[in-house]
This record gives C-alpha cells, structure tokens and sequence, in this order.
C-alpha cells in the first residue's frame, strides 16, 4: 500500500514537472519575441534621438555662421561708407567721394590689400553685376583710387601695410567677369590664375 502511495506520488511530480516543462516551451518563443520587440522600439527611438540631436547641432552651428556673416557683412558696409561714399541722398542715390579722396582714405586710414579684397567682393554681392565693360561708378572710383595708390612709391606711402600692384588684381577679376568667371583670390592656395 505504501508501494503504490511513493508510486503515486512519484508520478504526479513527474507530471507536474512535465506540464511545468511544457507551461515553459509555450511561453519562452513569446517571450523572445517580445524582448527583441522592446530593444527594437528601444533602439529606434534613440536613433531618433541621435538625429534630432544632430539636426539642432547642425542648425545651431549654421546659425553661428550666419551670425557672423552678417556680422562681416556689417563691417565691410562701413568700411564702404566711409572710404566710398559722401553722401547718401536715397536708397537709390549716393553722392561719391574723389579719387583723390578715396586714395587719401586707403592711406592714411593704413587699409590693407585683404580689406580691399573684401570690400571688392562686397560690392560685387551687393551691387549690379560689375565687369570691365559694365562697372558701377562706385566700382570704378574705387579700381582707380587703388591704381593710384598702387603708383605711389613704396618708401613715400605711410601705409606700410600696402603691398601694390592691387589694381591689376581687381581689374583682373573684372576681365573674367566679362566671360562670366569668376576668379579666386590671389592669395589662395591652388589658384592656377595666380599672377607672378
């Protein structure tokens, strides 16, 4: 009798550890899936976090730049002002400086080849398109204020800081735009127009 009772016992734990067993088959695949489910959202999201995250970073850093563009931008509009202009009548009408003037500013004000580089650039951007044969009459007073103090002897100019033959430069510039290119610096590296 006590036989049959171990017996009995031993095969109802046996079952109940095989249903266990089987219980745990049924849900392990559902589990798994479910798992890899999550790391899946979970993965996406921060990916999602990773670009939006990139996207600000990018448009802050452009916004930087545009900053200080227009900050530049400012700068060299005053410059042009000052050296250029004498009176501003209306948007559309300015009353121009000499040559003569515009020479005396280049050199007693000590600008320097990079600020005429720039303020050329400017009034191009700025302006109606300039070439050799269409100049502006701001462009062209300022080509021949720098030629004329381009004729200036070195050891005569109290403007150390400029280095000559600028006018030759921007006339350059001006030629190619007649053709529709557009030239680099001459001071850039690589430049294949790079006067000798």
């Amino acid at each position: 009798m006590g036989n049959n009772n171990a017996t009995t016992t031993t095969t109802s734990t046996t079952a109940t550890l095989q249903k266990e067993e089987k219980d745990d088959d049924d849900t392990t695949p559902s589990s798994s899936s479910s798992t890899a489910l999550s790391q899946a959202l979970l993965l996406k999201q921060q990916a999602q976090q990773l670009r939006e995250e990139a996207n600000n970073q990018a448009k802050a850093l452009q916004e930087q730049k545009d900053h200080q563009l227009a900050l530049q931008n400012s700068k060299i509009d005053s410059w042009i002002d000052d050296l250029l202009v004498q009176y501003q009548v209306d948007d559309d009408t300015q009353l121009l400086h000499s040559v003569d003037q515009v020479l005396c500013r280049l050199r007693d004000d000590r600008y320097s080849k990079e600020q005429v580089q720039k303020i050329f650039k400017r009034i191009c951007e700025t302006g109606p398109p300039q070439s050799r044969s269409r100049c502006s009459p701001i462009m062209e007073l300022f080509v021949d204020a720098v030629g004329k103090l381009d004729e200036v002897e070195r050891d005569e100019n109290p403007n150390k800081r400029w280095t000559g033959k600028i006018e030759r430069e921007l006339r350059k510039k001006l030629f190619a735009m007649d053709w529709g290119i557009e030239l680099q610096d001459e001071d850039d590296e690589g430049n294949p127009w790079k006067l000798r």
